[in-house]
């Protein structure tokens, strides 16, 4: 009978820690133990809840964001953007060149009646002229854009290192208490153990 009624709070105590009452039933669990003379449970150890938030919230960033945040990091600022900037360049010339095909193919029948007629040099030059506006404003915004996630990247990436540090320095003393003897795993403990 003690021991089905052990299991019931230990299952109790599984439920309460989603729901944020775990203190309760600990102290429940433990008092149980205390006395019914249950002597196989030998240590008790507390959960420490800073380092499972720091642990948890650095894994949500690796898992979402992280891995392109690493990567734009991995350049040096002038790098990346000087990068994005050429590759936008040309994809903003492939893009242009198959819209000015689109439109000549669009209006090849003017363009055969009044080929004889147009001032092929104006004609180019104006063509020239749209080409380095769409350029200019692309690349603009482009840079607009890579700086901005690059400060953002930089940011997110510095927060994360420091998350690991905190939690770098958790373990430490984690360390240092199990080799002074300590059995806490943290500062957040109840009255009991």
């Amino acid at each position: 009978m003690a021991h089905r009624t052990c299991i019931f709070y230990v299952s109790v105590l599984a439920w309460e820690i989603d729901t944020g009452r775990l203190v309760s039933f600990w102290l429940n669990f433990q008092t149980f133990v205390l006395y019914y003379g249950v002597y196989e449970v030998k240590t008790a150890y507390m959960i420490n809840e800073e380092k499972v938030i720091l642990m948890t919230r650095a894994s949500l960033y690796e898992k979402k964001t992280g891995r392109q945040n690493m990567k734009i990091t991995k350049y040096f600022r002038h790098d990346y953007i000087s990068l994005q900037m050429l590759s936008g360049w040309f994809f903003v010339t492939v893009s242009f060149a198959l819209c000015a095909a689109l439109w000549g193919v669009c209006n090849m029948e003017y363009l055969l009646d009044n080929l004889h007629k147009m001032d092929l040099r104006s004609f180019g030059l104006t063509i020239l002229t749209v080409y380095v506006l769409v350029v200019a404003v692309y690349c603009c915004i482009l840079y607009g854009l890579c700086s901005y996630r690059y400060y953002t990247a930089k940011k997110s990436v510095g927060t994360y290192a420091h998350t690991l540090r905190k939690i770098s320095d958790i373990y430490m003393q984690e360390e240092k208490n199990a080799s002074s003897g300590t059995l806490t795993e943290g500062k957040k403990h109840d009255n009991i153990t």
